[in-house]
């Protein structure tokens, strides 16, 4: 993967990372890898439109977006899945909290933190929703897809799907899901940009050369 230099420009030191620990992050650079090529593989500019209404049912009956096919979308699903899923080693949250745990000094510990945040920011976001009239977070749309449709049954949330599809479109809520995965790629590039080096003889992780001080920390 090509790595953009102002992401490097700073090493850290990592204390010693278990052989378990080490899987999980070759394991995570691997998964970003697979996720990002299928991302170019079925990118489309996210685009959508809709007639300029104070009422939500013109901008359902107007909506228009060159959202993938919707096989496209479970595939793109079934890779983000590893870095979403609650018991998967590689989800996105834990590799933070593993890297920030081990990381040695402030300076990359803030880093992370403020990928994180990024990250949480994303998964909170339910603009096309809430244009919508029924905001719905990115991470519940995630949620209710993945569990009551591509991968699980989930009677209940499937209930729950069906009640947001009819308040908002199923159109609306399929571009939502699509934008909601494609959009955490930034997130996951960062990660896998802090992590490049690691490997069983160097316990060095990489980051911009930038001292992101909490806002705390900067008042002081």
């Amino acid at each position: 993967m090509n790595i953009s230099n102002h992401l490097i420009n700073r090493e850290s030191e990592l204390e010693q990372l278990s052989k378990e620990e080490l899987f999980r992050i070759d394991e995570f650079r691997r998964r970003v890898e697979s996720f990002e090529s299928a991302v170019k593989r079925y990118y489309v500019g996210a685009i959508a439109k809709h007639a300029i209404s104070d009422d939500p049912e013109v901008k359902k009956a107007t909506f228009e977006a060159n959202t993938p096919e919707l096989d496209h979308i479970q595939n793109l699903a079934l890779k983000f899945r590893f870095f979403y899923a609650e018991k998967e080693p590689t989800k996105l949250e834990s590799v933070i909290g593993l890297l920030r745990r081990r990381a040695k000094d402030e300076w990359a510990r803030n880093y992370l933190d403020l990928v994180r945040k990024q990250y949480n920011e994303m998964m909170n976001r339910c603009d096309m929703s809430d244009s919508m009239g029924h905001p719905v977070s990115n991470r519940e749309i995630i949620n209710l897809w993945f569990n009551s449709d591509f991968f699980h049954s989930d009677v209940d949330k499937r209930k729950k799907l069906s009640v947001i599809n009819q308040s908002i479109s199923e159109q609306v809520s399929l571009f939502q899901l699509y934008t909601a995965i494609t959009g955490v790629l930034t997130q996951l590039n960062s990660v896998y940009a802090v992590t490049h080096k690691i490997s069983s003889n160097t316990n060095t992780i990489c980051t911009p050369n930038h001292h992101f001080r909490r806002k705390s920390q900067a008042k002081a």
